[in-house]
């Protein structure tokens, strides 16, 4: 009769060969989980957890991440890639600070974004509004595709007056979630409205068309709104927003309830 194969040697013991090979193939599974995870994309990650979970404006805190990116000079590469219907042109006829606001007004006439944009002018700064689904996400402070490529066009028209502009801030905002008697979660709710306006800063300081330090970048969450938390979407549209305050060199500096009461944003 012929004799079955066993996993043991002649000495009656296991074969050592048998743990040696469990060891290397369980070293290789390790190894290629952890090469799958860090080429995961954080971005599509993201959203694929927001899509299971439902995520609202605010949820409980989660940490994102600025990614970074390499050094450019001057403008370099921004409208790579981009369509040929950009307004370079007009950009290139910005001269004078007042220039600036003209050019926005028009930019946001020709690409229909009304609805998402709203550009001000005031004695000696411009004011823009964006409003939030133009940039973010619900409860993500990572930059949209749309919301950079508007960006990238409002480097180059900063780039072409940076030596009359003092300062530019960016202001931060959330919309009260949910119950509209309940105030969010405090913590999350600074966090997320901070991220957002550093974030939008950072992408604009990456183009390097500005000098850095007139760039200044605040997170009110949910307490500077321009329409009262009833609870209901469209409040909660107007409310989540990110704001940029371009000031011109030698003006004097005004809060934002100056510059809402000057310009009629708000109830």
């Amino acid at each position: 009769m012929s004799r079955k194969s066993s996993s043991y040697d002649d000495s009656g013991g296991p074969s050592w060969l048998d743990t040696y090979s469990d060891m290397v193939t369980l070293l290789l599974t390790f190894f290629v989980l952890l090469f799958s995870m860090s080429t995961v994309n954080a971005e599509k990650w993201e959203m694929l957890v927001r899509a299971f979970e439902g995520a609202s404006e605010v949820d409980p805190p989660q940490q994102f991440v600025v990614r970074p990116q390499e050094d450019e000079k001057p403008g370099e590469g921004i409208l790579d890639g981009q369509d040929d219907s950009l307004p370079v042109q007009s950009i290139e006829d910005i001269k004078e600070f007042d220039d600036l606001y003209e050019f926005l007004k028009e930019y946001v006439q020709e690409n229909n974004l009304q609805n998402d944009v709203e550009v001000f002018k005031g004695e000696n700064y411009t004011f823009v509004t964006f409003r939030n689904n133009i940039f973010f996400d619900g409860n993500s402070a990572v930059l949209k595709p749309e919301g950079q490529r508007i960006l990238d066009i409002l480097s180059l028209a900063f780039g072409q007056v940076s030596d009359q502009i003092s300062k530019v801030s960016f202001e931060g905002h959330t919309a009260r979630s949910g119950d509209a008697a309940k105030p969010n979660d405090l913590i999350r709710d600074r966090q997320l409205s901070s991220e957002r306006a550093v974030n939008v800063l950072c992408h604009v300081q990456r183009q390097n068309t500005v000098d850095g330090q007139k760039l200044t970048s605040t997170g009110h969450g949910e307490f500077r709104p321009i329409a009262a938390h009833d609870g209901t979407e469209a409040t909660r549209v107007k409310n989540r927003r990110v704001e940029i305050y371009i000031m011109k060199q030698g003006s004097q500096e005004l809060s934002l309830d100056e510059i809402y009461e000057q310009i009629g944003l708000g109830g």
